[in-house]
């Protein structure tokens, strides 16, 4: 089985190439084969040349830089698409935001393949976000609960492994017209009533106050807070809406 590591990264100086070597060194202890698609989305730091230097000493690492900001969900479909083109037999999204302890998305990709699930979420176990940020992600499992009966409780988390199958249903047109895709293809999994699980994954606290342009707010001041809210806001028209 070989399987492609999909990891997004904006403004993460000083921090996600780092992150991107403990991933590696971790996912190295297996016997799955790993290539490693390092995804800069048009950073105004210099994560991209920090992420550069890390090809140099490895072989399965391809960096590709967006040309203009794309944001998450535009830039995680990318990683997919290039997955299905070059027939992985699945993907291992992990959001380069040195979040998800590198040794529990190990557990989560083993139990994810000995368990031949289709798709497998992450659980976020002591996630260090603001309670804002947890509310919302609540609010959004219930109206996709009510909805569409998609039981996950996040289900646009942004580390889960997603296997050939799936990839393969996935409109990529349309997901790239939404804010969140990664929810939208945890609907599809169940709508498709393919293999769906959980794992919890250990997270550790990677909140950074003087994070450049931080897309969606931390939601630890009012500032943020609104911001975190117009941008949730329009996901939730998305779900109901589109």
């Amino acid at each position: 089985m070989k399987l492609l590591v999909v990891m997004p990264f904006y403004n993460e100086e000083g921090v996600g190439s780092k992150y991107a070597k403990e991933i590696i060194k971790s996912l190295k202890q297996e016997n799955i084969l790993f290539d490693y698609l390092l995804i800069d989305d048009c950073s105004l730091d210099n994560t991209y040349f920090e992420l550069k230097s890390i090809s140099d000493f490895e072989k399965n690492i391809t960096i590709h830089k967006n040309k203009q900001n794309l944001g998450h969900g535009k830039t995680v479909l990318y990683g997919y698409q290039y997955a299905y083109k070059n027939n992985y037999d699945g993907v291992v999204e992990i959001d380069g935001d040195n979040a998800g302890n590198p040794d529990s998305i190990n557990e989560l990709i083993q139990y994810a393949v000995n368990n031949k699930l289709d798709h497998c979420l992450a659980t976020r176990v002591n996630r260090p976000d603001s309670l804002a940020r947890k509310i919302i992600t609540f609010v959004l499992y219930l109206n996709l609960l009510i909805r569409f009966n998609v039981f996950t409780k996040d289900s646009n988390v942004g580390i889960r492994y997603i296997n050939k199958k799936l990839i393969s249903e996935i409109n990529f047109l349309k997901a790239s017209e939404l804010s969140i895709p990664n929810a939208f293809i945890t609907y599809l999994s169940y709508k498709k009533k393919l293999k769906v699980g959980e794992f919890p994954v250990k997270m550790r606290d990677n909140v950074r106050e003087n994070r450049i342009d931080e897309l969606w707010g931390t939601g630890n001041n009012f500032r943020s807070i609104m911001k975190l809210l117009r941008g949730s806001f329009k996901c939730f028209l998305e779900v109901n809406l589109k």
